[in-house]
């Protein structure tokens, strides 16, 4: 993104009260652990690192839209 990382964006989402429970899946290149504690401190809710297979994207999404 031009203008600030996806845990900036994370974070700057959830400061807002019409999306402060909607949940993030982050879409990366980074595999870095650190980056993905830090991702989940902002509230993103899971992690799939780029080239993904569309299985596990929709595995992410069905975990979160479970109860």
């Amino acid at each position: 993104m031009p203008n600030m990382d996806g845990i900036a964006f994370v974070s700057a989402v959830k400061l807002l009260p019409a999306y402060r429970f909607t949940p993030v899946i982050m879409l990366t290149t980074e595999t870095d652990i650190d980056k993905k504690n830090a991702s989940r401190a902002a509230g993103a809710k899971a992690w799939v690192v780029k080239p993904f297979r569309p299985e596990q994207l929709l595995d992410a999404v069905q975990k979160l839209c479970l109860p």
